[in-house]
Formats: structure tokens, C-alpha cells, sequence
């Protein structure tokens, strides 16, 4: 028997209790680091050992030596249930907790600010739907009082528009509760589903679009995205999409339009909505990023063969 597969059995126990920290489990791992094991297999934490390596951390504040004296003192209770010896630390020996936080209530008007900045987020070019996600986000966590790990674990199955609830599952604790939700969070929800339609019920609510290690978006299909209503380019979010296969645009408006596309286009790059002789403006974002330097079809990628940039680069 060693002290690390001791820890696997604690860590094993645990998890069957329905206890699942890694937190702890990370505090214990650091505390077994500098042990060194018996070679009679006779494992023995000393006073000296246990103290040596209790609150080592630089700077670390009263609340954290006392959680990691709660999963340590756990740990070797169990060492000690399997026959072995271990010196437990005395609580009363150990630094009071402090409590010193205070709530701060908002004011209707700082709220109003808080959503009106979140409206009012400005377009990100690397992650353009954040833009539209933002506002939604802020008023699910504003009306609904999640924590944020919930918002962004929730997956399109979780929200029951006729009923008004989400569904929050595994959270603190693993437990699972129904939130309700008014029509503050129902409205604007529906509104980003509507633009940006999920793959299937079981994605997730607010996928990154710029999340190309998880395989894309969360959202169906080939599908590309106009910000603005003076655009005359529009951004791929799908990978591998190749010359002849079909694209659906999408704008905040709700509205969309299949193109064919003339050209492979790469995930978060352009494709051109209009035919474009040299000269004209290419817009993106409402704003002039450059000109066609050649003639450009609908469905043609758009990018440095044929944009001069304004901004010094033709990847905007």
C-alpha cells in the first residue's frame, strides 16, 4: 500500500457519497508531493510532516488554510480508518474564518446602466455573435439568478418557452432545480434562437462561435452571419466549406438567404453577398473596410486577392 493509492481510495469513496471536489482533491495532491513511502509499507504522516505541509501557499489568507485543513483532516481520517497512523490537526489550533463580505444592493438605475451597456456591446471581430449573446446573457443572469457556470452550461433542451422555466442541472452540490423566467428573458431568448438556430436540442445555449476545438458553433447547418444592414460581405462560421456547396446567411433582423458558394472559404472568413465591381466599398460592421481591387462575384471569397484594406490588413 502506498499513500497515492490510498488517495485514489479516498477519492473513489467519495465520488460514491456524491462528493466530487477537485479542489480538494488537488489540495491533498499537493500535500502528498514531498512524502516519501515507507519501504515496509507502513504509512505514517507525523506531526512534523503534517504541520511542515499545511498552509504553505505564499500570502495565503485564513479562509484558505482552513479549507485546506477540512480536506487534509478528511483525508487522514480516512488513513487512519484504514490502520494506519496519521496526526490529525486540532480545528481550535487553526486561524478563525472572517467573514467580511457585504452584499451590494444596485440601484435601478445602475441596472439600467448594466443592461444598456450590454446592449450597446461593441462587435467582436473574432467572436461576432458575442455581440448578440451579451445582452441576452446579462438579463438571464440579472431575472433568473444564476451563477454564471450555469448560464454557460445550459443546453437548448433546459429552456421550456410554454411552461417559462430552465431546467438547471448538476450545479452545487449535483443538484438540479427549475428556474422560471418572465417574458424580460423569454422575448430576447427567442429572438437570439430565431437568428442564430441551434444544431439540435442537446447543444449549447450560448456555443462561442469561435470555438473551433469544439467543432464549431452549436448551430445548424452552413451558416454565415451579416451584422449590419449596409454589409455587402458576410462571415462563414461552419468549417470546410468548399467552392459549389451551399451557405445560409443570417442578419439580426431575423431574415436569411442561401448562397452558393463560387470559392472554398475558410471558418471566420468572407463571403461576398453581391457582385462587386473594382472600386466599390466593401462593407463589414456597417463600416467601409476597404475596395474590390478586382471584380467579385456573389459567393466569392473575400479577402486580400481581392480587397485592398483601409485598416493595413485584408483579414478584417
Amino acid at each position: 500500500m502506498t499513500a497515492k493509492m490510498l488517495l485514489e481510495q479516498y477519492m473513489a469513496e467519495r465520488h460514491a457519497l456524491g462528493f466530487v471536489s477537485k479542489t480538494d482533491e488537488g489540495c491533498i495532491r499537493r500535500f502528498l508531493r514531498d512524502y516519501k513511502e515507507p519501504e515496509d509499507g507502513k504509512i505514517v504522516f507525523s506531526k512534523e510532516y503534517v504541520l511542515e505541509h499545511i498552509g504553505t501557499g505564499l500570502n495565503q489568507k485564513a479562509n484558505t488554510v482552513l479549507r485546506d485543513v477540512s480536506a487534509i483532516n478528511g483525508f487522514l481520517n480516512f488513513v487512519i480508518r484504514k490502520g494506519f497512523t496519521a496526526y490529525k490537526i486540532p480545528p481550535k489550533s487553526m486561524p478563525k474564518e472572517v467573514r467580511n463580505f457585504r452584499a451590494y444592493i444596485f440601484t435601478d438605475t445602475e441596472i439600467e446602466k448594466m443592461l444598456d451597456s450590454a446592449d450597446h456591446f461593441p462587435v467582436c471581430t473574432q467572436n461576432p455573435v458575442k455581440k448578440y449573446q451579451i445582452p441576452v446573457m446579462f438579463r438571464m443572469l440579472f431575472n433568473c439568478g444564476l451563477r454564471t457556470s450555469e448560464l454557460l452550461n445550459l443546453r437548448v433542451c433546459d429552456v421550456d418557452f410554454t411552461e417559462k422555466v430552465l431546467a438547471i442541472r448538476d450545479t452545487k452540490f449535483h443538484k438540479s432545480r427549475l428556474v422560471p423566467f418572465t417574458d424580460a428573458v423569454a422575448i430576447p431568448l427567442a429572438n437570439y434562437l430565431e437568428l442564430f438556430p441551434p444544431a439540435s436540442n442537446e447543444a449549447i445555449l450560448f456555443a462561442s462561435c469561435c470555438s473551433r476545438s469544439k467543432g464549431g458553433t452549436g448551430m445548424s447547418g452552413n451558416l454565415a452571419l451579416k451584422i449590419d444592414d449596409l454589409d455587402n460581405v458576410a462571415t462563414i462560421f461552419a468549417n470546410g466549406m468548399k467552392k459549389g456547396m451551399s451557405v445560409e446567411i443570417h442578419d439580426k433582423k431575423g431574415h436569411s438567404e442561401t448562397i452558393t458558394l463560387l470559392d472554398d472559404i475558410p471558418y471566420g472568413h468572407k463571403i461576398a453577398l453581391c457582385d462587386l465591381a473594382p472600386g466599390d466599398l466593401i462593407m463589414k460592421y456597417g463600416e467601409c473596410i476597404g475596395t474590390a481591387s478586382h471584380p467579385i462575384k456573389k459567393g466569392n471569397y473575400v479577402h486580400v486577392h481581392n480587397l485592398d484594406a483601409r485598416r493595413g490588413r485584408g483579414d478584417l
